[in-house]
């Protein structure tokens, strides 16, 4: 058994295992996909999400040389590669540590900052699966479905630009507090037909968490848009988008996120077009002079 299972092991001793059974091979290739993901599952998620029994699992993983899963998650927990998120202070400690007394360019230094975001632009335009981000825009325009989203933190900004924007192509699109007095209020009436959409960057908060663990115990369907593979949220989602945001600053970058948003909300805009609020909005903004006119 090895105490340290990185996924290059895993596959080192899955390789010996082969061939595989039918459930087998299913389970394989689940860990294999959301390997980064495992040390928030319990065997109970695990089986539910591959479609096998807890007992198969045994199995295999007895087969791997594993006494049962707590040692497995044990061993996964112990790879360093996994759950190492740094905190900002952390960054910032090891940034001055890096420091020299040599002046700043700050010409070189944008520079280089925005090539850093340039490359995160192709690196999302190469990965980005399309037909999966045109299934989320088709369930995002039914207006059969209610859609509810939530970001805490600085992914509080992700959430309110698109639920904002959102209501020009539709309505009953709801934003959620994370305040836990007022939330119950605003999930009353949740149903299976649903949506959430779930931005959560960098470290986790236990509310959204909470809010995921909500959604899919109802069998709605969550999307999360995070920028880590290692995060508690899949074994709650349907579909995740895990978008490139490491510029090497203190701070990850929210420009991906803001793309993302926007190409979403370009999409349901084509699809609800002819059947959308822009009219009835504009009448309101006029109605209750909420913008200033550009005539003085």
């Amino acid at each position: 058994m090895k105490d340290n299972l990185d996924l290059k092991t895993y596959k080192q001793l899955a390789e010996q295992l082969k061939p595989f059974t039918e459930s087998e091979t299913n389970l394989h290739n689940y860990i294999v996909t959301h390997f980064e993901e495992l040390t928030y599952y319990g065997i109970i998620d695990l089986a539910q999400k591959a479609k096998i029994s807890k007992a198969t699992i045994g199995r295999y993983l007895n087969k791997l040389g594993f006494t049962g899963y707590a040692a497995f998650k044990r061993a996964l927990k112990k790879d360093p590669g996994l759950n190492t998120i740094v905190s900002p202070i952390d960054a910032s400690k090891a940034s001055k540590s890096k420091a020299t007394t040599l002046p700043i360019d700050t010409k070189d230094e944008v520079q280089r900052y925005v090539g850093n975001v340039s490359k995160l632009i192709e690196q999302f335009s190469h990965e980005l699966n399309v037909r999966e981000l045109e299934r989320l825009a088709a369930l995002i325009a039914d207006k059969n479905k209610t859609i509810y989203v939530v970001g805490p933190a600085s992914s509080r900004a992700l959430a309110i630009h698109f639920s904002t924007l959102l209501k020009y192509s539709r309505a009953e699109v709801v934003l959620l507090p994370l305040d836990r007095g007022e939330l119950p209020k605003a999930l009353l009436g949740v149903k299976q037909q649903d949506v959430l959409v779930a931005f959560s960057y960098y470290r986790f908060n236990p509310v959204v968490i909470d809010i995921t663990r909500f959604f899919n115990s109802k069998q709605a369907h969550v999307t999360v848009i995070t920028n880590t593979q290692s995060n508690p949220y899949g074994k709650y989602s349907n579909m995740q988008y895990v978008l490139p945001s490491d510029v090497d600053s203190i701070f990850h970058s929210r420009t991906i996120g803001f793309l993302f948003i926007e190409l979403l909300l370009f999409l349901v805009q084509k699809q609800t077009e002819g059947d959308d609020n822009f009219e009835e909005l504009e009448g309101l903004f006029k109605f209750f002079g909420t913008f200033s006119s550009i005539d003085f």
